[in-house]
């Protein structure tokens, strides 16, 4: 399953964006100057998905990039809580819809996300057989209401689809897995210790710590062998130990660069057919291993049918993308990547999104 439209209205810093018809595909690199939206177009999908598969999420939208909840009006575009949030997305046949407004209730807000679906009925005719009548309409996936000024109370949460609402149970199961898969990165996971070492032991499980290793070595020049070993000072607590030079260090101790690395290329091989989102993946990242990581982050989104959001300010990211990743294949790039130039306009919060493979453009939005 992979995006092919988008929508937002009145999140946060945009008023209005859209992302029309071939705007998209398997990796979307997001460019443009600082405070055009890059990163809250990319939240906007990830907490779309968040609220269908595990709500309620509101207090971490408010409280990711800056650990303070900021207050509940900070979620509407100039603080218009009168309006609503409405961020659609388009797959090939199915299209979804997540809302987000204020009840009468003073201290209530609504989140809801909703499927859009053709409803049949019948109209009697005068001659006797009836005319099919066919029209769209939304039908609800999830419903949370939440109360209280930072959000911490909830009620009314809805997991599942009521089937009498003409829902085919295996799309939404596929949706649900879809939306359960769907994972966010940004400068913090280096920091994600514990976090690596649970994907780690699970790579340990299923048996595929020799290709992850292979990659990391490919990348790192380490990272072909790890185990879990005794913490020094709680012997009954196993850390991540990577071996570097014949001997093994933990995981901790190692640059923020590698374990942003791990972090990356971990989560993508850990999930499969949803969407992965990577905010400035330049980040830490040394312009020896930026090309290799892309690389293999793109080999990775092909086998595990995962489709890709990055977010830059590098010129060495594009290039090691279109120069790199896809620079004996034309076709193939035309297909899977698009270099999506995004632009906002501060008196209005309108957000124009370009796909451009031009050069000057690329460059000027990068340097």
């Amino acid at each position: 399953m992979l995006l092919t439209r988008l929508s937002i209205q009145n999140f946060k810093g945009i008023a209005s964006c859209d992302f029309e018809e071939k705007d998209l595909a398997r990796i979307n690199l997001l460019i443009g100057k600082n405070d055009s939206g890059k990163s809250t177009i990319m939240e906007a999908i990830y907490y779309m998905f968040q609220e269908l598969s595990a709500p309620p999420k509101l207090q971490e939208i408010m409280s990711r990039r800056t650990n303070v909840f900021c207050g509940g009006s900070e979620l509407w575009f100039r603080y218009r809580m009168d309006n609503q949030i409405a961020i659609t997305v388009f797959f090939d046949t199915v299209e979804l819809q997540w809302r987000v407004e204020t009840l009468r209730q003073r201290g209530q807000i609504a989140s809801g996300t909703y499927q859009r679906i053709e409803i049949r009925s019948e109209i009697p005719t005068k001659e006797g057989s009836p005319e099919i009548h066919i029209e769209k309409g939304w039908i609800p996936l999830t419903s949370t209401i939440y109360s209280g000024r930072d959000f911490s109370l909830t009620s009314g949460t809805v997991s599942a689809v009521d089937t009498s609402l003409h829902a085919e149970e295996e799309l939404k199961n596929a949706l649900l897995k879809y939306a359960s898969g769907a994972s966010y990165i940004d400068c913090t996971m280096k920091s994600k210790t514990m976090e690596i070492e649970r994907m780690l032991a699970r790579f340990k499980i299923a048996g595929t710590e020799r290709k992850f290793g292979g990659i990391l070595d490919d990348v790192y020049g380490k990272g072909k062998e790890w185990e879990f070993l005794p913490q020094l000072e709680n012997p009954d607590d196993k850390r991540l130990a990577i071996r570097e030079a014949g001997q093994l260090k933990y995981f901790s101790d190692f640059g923020d660069g590698f374990r942003c690395c791990v972090g990356i290329l971990g989560t993508a091989m850990s999930i499969n057919n949803s969407v992965l989102f990577v905010e400035e993946i330049e980040s830490h990242q040394h312009s020896g291993s930026i090309s290799k990581l892309i690389r293999h982050l793109v080999e990775i989104a092909r086998e595990n049918d995962l489709q890709v959001f990055l977010s830059t300010h590098s010129l060495e990211v594009w290039e090691s993308l279109s120069r790199g990743v896809y620079v004996k294949d034309i076709d193939k790039e035309k297909k899977e990547f698009r270099c999506l130039l995004i632009e906002r306009d501060a008196e209005t919060g309108n957000v124009s999104v370009e796909c451009t493979d031009d050069v000057q453009k690329i460059t000027k939005a990068l340097q």
